[in-house]
């Protein structure tokens, strides 16, 4: 197969090339300091430490919120079992139904 002048005169150019970058002592540091910049620091620690002050705040109203949640729910179960009490009571009073030995 037959390479035109062009190809040619590009082949010899890239196979000439070659890329010498400059060695710096904290090259390995430098790219960690990237993938960690990159990565967003996705672990639950970092992220928690990153924004305490939100974090803090959310767990204290989710803590008033389940803590006057389960009081209610406490309150209406008290009340129903009242509730039900006093009819069973009133029930067990009842003259029609009382059985007599």
């Amino acid at each position: 197969m037959k390479m035109n002048p062009e190809d040619e005169n590009l082949a010899r150019v890239l196979a000439e090339w070659r890329v010498a970058p400059a060695r710096t002592a904290d090259f390995r540091a430098a790219v960690w300091a990237r993938v960690a910049r990159a990565r967003g620091d996705a672990a639950w620690g970092g992220y928690v430490r990153a924004r305490a002050a939100a974090c803090a705040a959310l767990l204290a109203v989710a803590l008033v919120v389940g803590a006057w949640t389960g009081r209610e729910r406490a309150r209406a179960r008290v009340e129903l079992e009242r509730a039900e009490l006093a009819a069973s009571y009133v029930q067990a009073l009842d003259a029609r139904t009382m059985r007599m030995p």
